[in-house]
């Protein structure tokens, strides 16, 4: 039998923190499995909390205000021109990286010390916690998704390609986007074009052009001929150190013979245009508005998005020729985006970036903060397969996933705030002010998790944990915050309330 929303937060408080019951486990698994059911866990409270926490890393008090103030149009409007958004504060954090602005001769000059792998991660989450343009965080993160390269001995390209190609075009066209990865030394060395001749093609980067950037898998829409072909376009592109870029097209290694590419024929003779029709093909297929929003519905409405919001969004990308904002607007004020709430699991990575933005929380230790990450299950920069990380609640409803994300929120809430010797620190105590009873305790941590009042049944839940005979009128004590508040703050963030947007 499932267990509901209401065990799972009693067994929570009367465990106190014992949160690695494998049965428990099991049973709050199978629940919110049903992720489509009327019962399913949510953590939105009304449409306004809704758009906030699908729009950014976790809403916070203030971003309450501001879209109360200027509606969810226009808050979505805002949040969609970047550069009109002051990120001082967020951008003055980012000195303390600078490889993240070096040229690709200086990153790599560094070596592979690891250095430029924590350089990316801190850069990342940096911007995910502090950055006011959240939603165009949200989307660079869905673009190093799209087109995935792990860290590995890859990093020094990978700051450049993240900085000049991802970041620069995020809220662009598709077609800058794909053009730039397309060239970018990490895309050609991580998929082995820079090693594909006339004599020898690689197939695997115009496999993944076609298949993972662009037209998708599922549709039929080419062939193995055309994968082999495409392979035969982009001979020549390669790697070299001579380069401001790193990107060289070696004309000698270039199959110039003539080819036919899903139904067009290129002629003989030609040199970088063979791979450059390739990429215009791909990118202005109609499979690819299609496929590409799918995926953003997927990322920013639920796991299974319906045929005609994808179609509608594919129209608006054609009618504006790739062109991203319009269509992520489309998308986040469709009538499909407004009933969606709490159809969305929180992946690992944006659980973890949300209960920072709770909790103040900060990792003194970047062991800690790199191996709290790994058992998460979502590292930045580091899945394997060129596809990226899986964005639908299946592929992280582990009973070890939820029992990492359960200790994750312990740790930097009741450790952080309880143990005297720990490689986390927390100011959960100054961001709840002085309530004086319990039930304002509870209304103010609910205030930090979730910028909002809980629903009445969870806050009484949580009350009864704070003080047994559930009076939420009795004084808030020093021995209550001593003893409670860090359990209280833990206990919220591993809700279901909290996993589900």
């Amino acid at each position: 039998m499932p267990t509901t929303r209401r065990d799972f937060l009693r067994f929570s408080a009367a465990a106190g923190g014992a949160l690695a019951a494998s049965t428990l486990i099991a049973d709050v698994g199978t629940h919110i499995a049903d992720a489509q059911s009327s019962t399913r866990p949510s953590a939105s409270f009304d449409a306004a909390l809704h758009a906030l926490n699908r729009i950014s890393y976790g809403a916070r008090p203030d971003d309450v205000v501001r879209i109360g103030a200027i509606g969810i149009p226009a808050y979505i409007d805002e949040q969609l021109a970047p550069d009109s958004i002051d990120d001082t504060a967020m951008d003055e954090r980012l000195l303390a990286h600078p490889i993240l602005r070096m040229s690709r001769e200086n990153a790599h000059a560094l070596g592979f010390d690891g250095r430029t792998q924590t350089a990316l991660m801190h850069g990342f989450l940096v911007r995910a916690n502090h950055s006011q343009r959240q939603l165009f965080e949200r989307v660079v993160e869905f673009w190093t998704d799209h087109f995935n390269i792990p860290i590995d001995d890859l990093a020094p390209d990978l700051i450049v390609m993240h900085r000049e190609v991802i970041r620069r075009h995020a809220f662009g066209r598709f077609r800058d986007l794909a053009f730039g990865v397309a060239r970018s030394p990490a895309m050609l060395t991580f998929l082995d074009n820079t090693y594909s001749t006339a004599e020898h093609p690689n197939e695997n980067y115009a496999r993944e052009l076609l298949e993972l950037h662009t037209l998708g898998v599922d549709g039929g829409h080419y062939s193995e001929t055309d994968v082999k072909e495409a392979a035969r376009a982009l001979t020549g592109w390669q790697v070299h150190d001579g380069t401001d870029d790193g990107f060289f097209f070696n004309r000698d290694d270039h199959d110039g013979e003539a080819k036919t590419i899903l139904g067009v024929t290129m002629p003989a003779g030609r040199g970088i245009e063979d791979g450059l029709h390739l990429l215009d093909l791909a990118v202005h297929h109609p499979a690819t508005a299609r496929f590409i929003c799918r995926k953003l519905c997927v990322r920013f409405v639920s796991d299974r998005p319906s045929d005609a919001l994808v179609e509608s969004a594919a129209q608006v990308w054609e009618a504006n020729d790739g062109a991203i904002v319009p269509v992520l607007r489309h998308i986040l004020t469709s009538d499909e985006f407004a009933s969606s709430a709490g159809l969305k699991m929180r992946r690992p990575l944006e659980f973890f970036v949300a209960a920072l933005r709770a909790t103040g929380a900060h990792f003194r230790n970047e062991w800690t903060l790199g191996e709290t990450l790994t058992a998460l299950g979502q590292a930045p920069y580091s899945w394997a397969p060129p596809n990226g990380y899986p964005d639908v609640a299946g592929a992280w409803l582990g009973s070890g996933m939820l029992l990492e994300r359960w200790n994750t929120a312990i740790l930097i809430t009741h450790q952080a705030y309880s143990e005297q010797w720990t490689e986390v620190e927390t100011d959960i105590r100054a961001r709840i002010g002085d309530p004086a009873t319990v039930g304002a305790l509870v209304d103010a941590v609910a205030n930090q998790v979730f910028a909002a009042r809980l629903p009445d049944d969870a806050r009484a839940t949580f009350i009864a944990f704070v003080r047994d005979d559930s009076d939420e009128s009795a004084p808030v004590t020093s021995r209550v915050i001593a003893d409670k508040l860090g359990m209280l703050y833990g206990l919220m963030l591993a809700s279901p309330h909290f996993q589900w947007t």
